[in-house]
């Protein structure tokens, strides 16, 4: 990175924001929080395209560079950071009109590295280190807490209601899921086998490859099970029009929940292309539609996307990534300062990597839905530690 060997701050430190001026009257604030369940790749979507040791660590599955003449490659952001060319067309359009703000380095303290357990934790809206509480999630917390300002009321649209919206507060569930499909490969045993054929070592590749299909098989029935029944990226738009047009004609549906299953990509993850890339240009596109379907609330809006951690920084043997720690979180709006990378950040090295192996996070993400809640709606002090008990509302600078 060109700015080397000390820590960025995103955000004017120290900021108030409980005098701040909203960003728009609390009755007309609209929120969607996307959950991305089974761990994404932040590396893969918001690409540290400066960083040398990126393209060391991942030799086969890395995105290419902006300057790199390839077809599939980046879009630069900045002089550090770069797009995923899958999302150019959709998420690329709404960053360049200042809609659109990444903030990485971000997560949660959870350092399990159990998909159910991480999920859990960042639906409650709880730190970790403890046991967890499930007695309510954050969000029905914050229906509580609006529900003397106006017709405040939330919908979750999930295969069955979640820990995000677990509470004293009453919230529909109105299920759109719809089916997943098997993005890896078929052919590619039968290519390698193939290869040898009538030789010595014929025997030991079948075996070899028999092996691989076992695991292979573990590691699918694991991704599909981090995924808890969310609906396939590749499907997306349609669901997310549906949302958007619920969201837009019932006012009462003021704040939403959706998550998307298929991020857990051991195997066979691609860059540019393959089974990520095509599940972020699912998603983006649908985000995109989201958008235009809901016109003018659109200014009034704020999208959250997030995932339970990341993915490790070097690649496997399986051309995949393993579970993670820091990641990329996405905020979406029509009204918001956007167009920017936010949050604190340090440089992209083998040095900097938590526990030699994953991004580190120094971003949380109880920080920046703080500092959203509190411009969005006002709160602060008693309000703000209700809906999130411990939360510091940082300033991130994009409302």
């Amino acid at each position: 990175m060109k700015r080397r060997d000390f820590m960025r701050a995103g955000f004017a430190g120290g900021l108030a924001l409980v005098n701040a001026k909203l960003w728009a009257a609390p009755g007309d604030a609209k929120l969607l929080v996307v959950m991305l369940r089974g761990a994404y790749d932040g590396s893969s979507l918001l690409v540290p395209y400066a960083s040398d040791f990126y393209y060391r660590s991942r030799p086969s599955i890395a995105v290419p560079r902006p300057d790199s003449g390839d077809p599939n490659a980046a879009v630069a952001l900045d002089s550090d950071w770069a797009l995923n060319a899958a999302v150019k067309d959709s998420l690329l359009p709404l960053y360049k009109n200042k809609q659109a703000v990444l903030i990485p380095f971000s997560g949660s303290d959870d350092l399990s590295r159990s998909h159910f357990q991480a999920q859990d934790l960042m639906e409650l809206g709880q730190g970790g280190g403890g046991a967890l509480d499930y007695s309510s999630g954050y969000l029905n917390r914050l229906v509580e807490a609006l529900s003397g300002s106006g017709s405040h009321s939330a919908a979750s649209f999930t295969n069955n209601l979640t820990p995000v919206f677990k509470g004293a507060a009453q919230v529909p569930n109105v299920s759109l899921r719809g089916n997943m499909k098997d993005n890896l490969p078929s052919r590619q045993g039968e290519l390698i086998a193939s290869l040898y054929e009538g030789t010595k070592l014929s025997g030991l590749a079948t075996a070899g490859m028999e092996t691989r299909k076992i695991v292979a098989e573990a590691l699918m029935n694991e991704m599909t099970e981090s995924s808890r029944g969310a609906g396939a990226a590749i499907v997306f738009e349609t669901r997310a029009r549906v949302i958007a047009k619920l969201m837009r004609d019932k006012p009462a549906y003021s704040i939403g929940f959706v998550d998307v299953g298929g991020w857990d990509t051991h195997v066979d993850q691609g860059s540019a292309q393959g089974a990520l890339a095509a599940n972020l240009t699912g998603l983006a596109g649908g985000l995109s539609v989201f958008a235009q379907e809901l016109r003018g609330l659109w200014r009034s809006t704020v999208i959250v996307v997030m995932s339970e951690f990341g993915r490790t920084f070097r690649e496997n043997g399986s051309r995949g990534t393993d579970h993670g720690h820091g990641n990329t979180l996405w905020v979406l709006g029509g009204g918001i300062s956007g167009g920017r990378i936010a949050g604190r950040q340090e440089a992209v090295s083998e040095a900097n990597l938590f526990q030699n192996r994953d991004y580190q996070m120094l971003n949380d993400y109880r920080s920046v839905l703080a500092y959203l809640f509190a411009r969005m709606y006002g709160f602060g002090g008693a309000a703000l530690e209700r809906v999130l008990p411990g939360a510091k509302a940082d300033n991130y600078g994009f409302i």
